[in-house]
């Protein structure tokens, strides 16, 4: 049971699984909020555009009927005609094409942003193979769709329904009227049967889109496990990272251990801590410590000053000091100029530097 537990996917997806799913073209979005918004668009510029429609088709319908008897139609004639009919034609779709095309892009715009997935157009045989269409069929997104669009139908036959009957009683007087009088009162009707309908199926639309939003965020939740995998891969693995810290750590000791023969004096406190000082007049403004270390790493670099004739100085409150407060490569402070300064003349008085050390001392004050 705690294995299974385990494999459960409760945990929210994150943002890399997320633009992950964005590059595969994977993202939320709403059929109906499409088919509504180009719906709209498309009557909407019919409406806007009505009286010019009007105009257009009956001024083509009356030259047509003007001139259907005067000449005899030949092979120029008709092409003539055909090329003012196409003319015709293409004025009066453009509107509504243009406005259903923009309202298309504006809803999908809206509702994924910008979005280029090359990988969604790249043919998928799985996609025809009948075993996985019919596992797709029985599945529970199928009979989601299948639900919300019996719905769709059931609420919108039902507002279309109402609507007629509620003029019901003008239809009979219809017949009793002029032929525009009837045609404005049909298009009066079917207006209002449009407007009922469009109204609920934005509802609609709202309430899929939502649907739409959470069912591809519980598709892209993750497990557990999943989410350690993608830290690893996104931050890298502790492990690792572990070793890479002791492994950069290993070499810069073996750097620091590597400068304690160029030391003038290690001073100690005598046993647990060691650390390195180097002083050169004229190019350093104050001694800096090459090396530092406590315990075994104290013993080492004590070993080593031995071995290449470094002086090594016992004084345990300078060496507390300068361990806790300098770090390697780093200047003395200023408050222990002169206890260290003591300690340079010392070491340089038994070589041929002290001089120099005190000419620097000179130069400096």
């Amino acid at each position: 049971m705690p294995e299974k537990g385990a494999q459960e996917k409760t945990e929210k997806p994150t943002s890399r699984r997320k633009s992950k799913a964005r590059k595969e073209g994977r993202v939320a979005k709403s059929q109906e909020l499409g088919s509504v918004a180009v719906l709209t668009a498309g009557l909407s510029s019919l409406w806007l555009f009505g009286g010019f429609f009007y105009d257009r088709i009956t001024g083509l319908m009356s030259h047509i009927m003007s001139t259907a008897g005067q000449s005899a139609l030949g092979v120029g004639d008709l092409h003539g005609l055909a090329s003012s009919v196409l003319h015709y034609y293409l004025v009066l779709v453009m509107p509504v094409m243009g406005a259903v095309v923009v309202a298309a892009v504006l809803v999908n715009l809206a509702q994924v942003g910008f979005l280029w997935a090359p990988k969604r157009m790249k043919p998928d045989l799985s996609k025809i193979n009948p075993l996985e269409g019919f596992k797709k069929f029985v599945s529970l997104r199928i009979l989601v769709d299948l639900f919300k669009n019996l719905g769709k139908l059931v609420v919108v036959g039902t507002v279309g329904y109402y609507t007629i009957v509620d003029e019901w009683d003008t239809l009979p007087l219809l017949v009793d009227m002029d032929l525009a009088t009837a045609l404005k009162t049909i298009i009066t009707i079917c207006l209002k049967i449009f407007l009922r309908c469009l109204v609920a199926m934005v509802v609609l639309a709202i309430l899929d889109w939502a649907y739409q939003k959470y069912d591809f965020e519980k598709n892209l939740k993750m497990t557990k496990q999943e989410v350690k995998d993608e830290f690893k891969q996104s931050e890298g693995d502790p492990k690792v990272k572990s070793r890479i810290r002791s492994l950069q750590y290993e070499q810069a000791r073996k750097r620091m251990m590597a400068s304690v023969p160029e030391a003038d004096v290690v001073i100690t406190n005598p046993t647990h801590l060691a650390v390195a000082l180097k002083y050169e007049v004229g190019v350093m403004e104050a001694p800096e410590v090459l090396a530092k270390g406590a315990g075994k790493l104290a013993e080492r670099i004590k070993d080593l000053a031995r071995q290449n004739n470094v002086p090594i100085v016992e004084d345990k409150p300078l060496a507390q000091a300068l361990y806790k407060s300098v770090e390697v490569g780093g200047s003395i402070p200023y408050e222990l100029y002169e206890a260290i300064a003591t300690i340079l003349a010392h070491v340089y008085r038994q070589s041929n530097r002290h001089r120099q050390f005190l000419a620097g001392q000179g130069a400096g004050a």
